[in-house]
Formats: structure tokens, sequence, C-alpha cells
């Protein structure tokens, strides 16, 4: 399974449930913008981080748009 990164640490089976705020390009980075968005890890795939923001469902995530917290 490819091994993905948020901030450099790998994403592992223990992280579900971990909290992260998902940036939108648009935010050039900055997780206190206000269309940034936080969840919480529900599951991954080889291409995806899946993150429960409010929906009862994971949305699919580009890990690189993730943050810790």
């Amino acid at each position: 399974m490819k091994i993905h990164l948020i901030e450099g640490k790998s994403v592992t089976e223990e992280m579900i449930g971990s909290p992260v705020t998902y940036i939108p390009p648009h935010a050039d980075g900055n997780a206190g913008h206000s269309d940034s968005e936080q969840g919480h890890i529900s599951s991954f795939n080889e291409s995806y981080v899946f993150v429960r923001f409010k929906a009862p469902n994971g949305a699919a995530c580009d890990p690189s748009r993730l943050v810790w917290g």
C-alpha cells in the first residue's frame, strides 16, 4: 500500500480518528483560512486519505492538503 504523509508523518491505521485540517488550494497553506475545514481521519487507500468532516461518511482528500490538528 502507498504511504501517505501528512506534514512528513506517515499515516497508519492507528491514526484513524486523529484530527486533521484540510487546507484548500486557494488558502495558500493557511490552516486558519475561513475555507479550511477540520475533521477526523476515517480511513485511507492507495490514493486518498478519507476525512470525516460534518457528513457521516469520509471525503477523499489529497494528503498534501492536510495538516495535523
